[in-house]
């Protein structure tokens, strides 16, 4: 066995067969059978049912990368059955999350006899009550937690309630499941968007989510998606490429724009018209660009403690920013961040967005702070949650004294120790072997220890490492100062294998992320 991949292994906790297992190339054949799953046959002949009738049918979604990718496997499904449905994606701002009693009775005033709720609908018991009085089925296809009591709904597509897996997939994945019991067969570029929600919506890579993001992979590295691609910035596609390109672009609409503007998304993923698809692509980039500009200014002007243990500011953000900020700041600070911001609808309410990692839980500091919650949910790295606005500066003292008793306690993750001639593509391709990485699977980071400084090379006046190792493989660090890294003989880096390409040729980067 080739050293590297020994390394690998080990790092992994892999056996020779886990290996062979993870490696392997999968088929649509490694899918689940649609007809199989739990409520699927109440749902499509409820569908057939509407189609034969000329019934009126929503698709009604989410205005994330998730929700609209779920949307989008429907209408595009639909389209495939020559049946035309309507399609609804919630502003955050006017409407909030998921189905409510106001739209279902508007939904009725349109002649509706059938909506699909898909990345959420699993909470809308009030809702789906409404609509049933009104006369209207609901299907609902969701992934989100399972409450005590189930909505009444004609039929429920999950994770959990269906019977599929006890790994939870992406809402996106359950529209492609009711999509082939629609269908009959799984279609590629539906695959590819249920691969995109799996990642972007941060699902855990095992069973059934690992085999859907391969097939996705593929599939697009295969036909190249138009809307899908004019999102990308780099030409070589792995699961990066829909986490830290695609994603953040789709989910840039619902967080700018306080209109309902963002179910153009479903226009842009659904498409056939090219013009058109490069018309919305020309605007998805110019809302994506207000976004990071918004966010980065915001940061850098917010005025921090950095001696608390954690951090709560009020700002003047919009809701669809917060997050992002919080995150920022807990990149930034290392400690706990909440960013709240005035609700939209009610100024005496603020709305929040927190961040964490491993030693403060999220979901447990809620319970603690319950007293001040009118909602909150979300996991043990990040929430949301809205307060009353006079209540602030107590939830402020009683979080940071949370934060004190509850501090950070990261894991550190051992990096696998190479030598500098392991940076090679052919141990780039066993490390993407094992691919793809993301959460419950994450991408190792390497070390190279006692590297001579002498030859190290530099641009950009000295700002930049930039070191070929060969003619298409270097190390690149990206602000290391020259004249700081020179004062040693030797260093040690840490970093990734990073593939980049330019005119048509491919780099092999060690990209350093930390030195010493």
């Amino acid at each position: 066995m080739e050293p590297f991949l020994r390394k690998l292994l080990d790092y992994y906790h892999l056996s020779t067969d886990d290996y062979v297992l993870l490696s392997s190339r999968v088929s649509k054949n490694n899918l689940i059978e649609a007809s199989i799953v739990k409520g699927m046959h109440e749902a499509t002949d409820r569908i057939f049912k509407a189609i034969k009738s000329g019934e009126k049918i929503l698709i009604y979604g989410d205005y994330d990368s998730d929700g609209i990718c779920a949307t989008s496997i429907l209408v595009k499904t639909f389209e495939k059955l020559n049946y035309k449905v309507g399609y609804y994606i919630p502003s955050r701002y006017i409407d909030g999350y998921g189905l409510n009693v106001s739209n279902v009775e508007k939904i009725a005033k349109s002649g509706y006899n059938l909506i699909i709720t898909v990345d959420n609908g699993i909470s809308a018991n009030e809702a789906i009550d409404r609509a049933n009085e009104l006369g209207i089925d609901v299907i609902v296809v969701d992934h989100h937690e399972v409450p005590s009591e189930l909505p009444k709904a004609y039929a429920i597509i999950h994770p959990i309630v269906s019977n599929i897996s006890n790994v939870i997939g992406s809402g996106g994945y359950m529209s492609l499941f009711l999509s082939c019991g629609l269908l009959g067969e799984y279609d590629d570029y539906l695959i590819t968007l249920a691969a995109l929600s799996t990642i972007s919506d941060l699902m855990e890579l095992k069973d059934y989510n690992r085999v859907v993001v391969k097939l996705g992979l593929e599939a697009f590295e295969k036909n190249r998606y138009l809307a899908l691609n004019l999102l990308t910035d780099n030409k070589i596609i792995t699961e990066k490429t829909f986490g830290l390109e695609i994603a953040p672009k789709i989910n840039s609409i619902g967080r700018m724009n306080e209109d309902t503007s963002v179910n153009r998304l479903v226009k842009y993923l659904t498409s056939n018209n090219k013009e058109e698809i490069y018309a919305l692509h020309e605007w998805i980039k110019e809302v994506n660009n207000l976004r990071k500009e918004e966010t980065k200014n915001s940061s850098d002007n917010l005025v921090v403690n950095e001696n608390e243990k954690g951090i709560c500011i009020l700002t003047n953000l919009k809701e669809g920013l917060i997050g992002l900020v919080a995150n920022r700041l807990l990149t930034n600070y290392n400690v706990p961040s909440i960013v709240f911001t005035i609700d939209s609808k009610d100024p005496n309410l603020l709305k929040g967005s927190i961040r964490s990692k491993e030693g403060f839980n999220v979901t447990k500091a809620f319970e603690s702070l319950n007293k001040y919650l009118l909602s909150g949910g979300g996991h043990a790295a990040a929430g949301g949650l809205s307060i009353k606005k006079g209540d602030f500066k107590s939830f402020k003292k009683d979080f940071i004294e949370l934060c004190s008793t509850y501090p950070i306690t990261e894991e550190e993750i051992m990096p696998i120790d190479i030598d500098i001639y392991e940076v090679s593509f052919k141990n780039y391709e066993l490390l993407r072997s094992l691919a793809p990485f993301g959460m419950g699977f994450k991408e190792p980071t390497f070390k190279i220890n006692n590297l001579p400084t002498r030859g190290l090379r530099f641009i950009s006046f000295g700002k930049h490492l930039s070191t070929d190792l060969s003619i298409n493989s270097k190390i690149l660090g990206f602000n290391m100062n020259e004249i700081e890294i020179k004062k040693h003989s030797y260093i040690n880096i840490e970093g990734n294998f990073f593939i980049s390409e330019y005119r048509g040729s491919n780099t092999l980067e060690f990209r350093v992320n930390k030195w010493e």
